[in-house]
């Protein structure tokens, strides 16, 4: 049975919210001074329970928007793949993407040890410090590297029907849910590609936050005999841009 996991984050994060609704009055009701931490306490229940709020909320809208999608509302296609077929592109998706964040991870490990280095030859005490900061985030930058692709290869590799809903505003691939039709996100494209000998269809939109715009691709493999569905879909969902 398929999952509807922003459902459970929804009710997760109206938990945590109501959780610390509570203690905003904690302090008040147990006789904590308002100078010796009860503001504090108060003040940090309250940030938290209106974060988780609104987190809440954000997933509840994508939960109904998931319900609607495996309701078969709106679906353009829905793929079931077959074990050998997917194995075969979660290996290369690995090789992939493991390969693009290789890179990224090159240039931000040049760009720190460069500056570090640059410092400590400048100011041979003071500098020595930034050095082993800089040296510090380039060992950050690796594990985050290896780390989220050793995730994502182990939530492709996770037993399970594999299987995909494509919409015109919406994926639910591998139980992960994508959405561009959501508030700071703009879509972008679909197009065919070759993704190391696997034919795929690359979604591609952009979400914006406080660290500027993020552009996001999604790979849908597409399955044998379905190259002309797979044609089809794309049509509708490039006119929305």
């Amino acid at each position: 049975m398929t999952k509807n996991l922003p459902k459970r984050h929804a009710a997760a994060s109206f938990l945590v919210a109501a959780v610390f609704a509570v203690l905003i009055f904690v302090p008040e009701t147990v006789g904590i001074d308002g100078f010796e931490g009860g503001f504090a306490i108060s003040f940090v229940s309250l940030f938290i329970t209106v974060a988780g709020a609104v987190v809440g909320v954000m997933f509840l809208g994508f939960a109904c928007k998931l319900d609607k999608l495996l309701r078969g509302e709106g679906v353009l296609a829905h793929w079931v793949y077959q074990p050998a077929f997917w194995t075969e592109f979660t290996q290369k998706e690995y090789l992939r993407e493991n390969s693009e964040k290789k890179w990224l991870f090159l240039i931000v490990a040049a760009f720190a040890l460069f500056f570090g280095f640059l410092f400590w030859i400048i100011d041979s005490d003071a500098g020595f410090w930034v050095f082993l900061v800089m040296l510090g985030v380039t060992g950050l930058c690796f594990v985050a590297w290896q780390l989220s692709s050793y995730i994502n290869l182990r939530h492709n590799s996770s037993g399970g029907a594999k299987e995909v809903y494509i919409s015109k505003e919406a994926i639910y691939l591998n139980n992960k849910f994508y959405t561009w039709k959501a508030p700071l996100t703009r879509f972008k494209s679909v197009t065919q590609e070759n993704n190391c000998g696997l034919p795929v269809l690359a979604f591609r939109y952009t979400l914006y936050s406080w660290t500027g715009p993020q552009t996001y691709t999604i790979r849908v493999p597409i399955p044998s005999g379905k190259e002309q569905t797979a044609e089809r879909i794309m049509e509708p969902i490039n006119k929305q841009k």
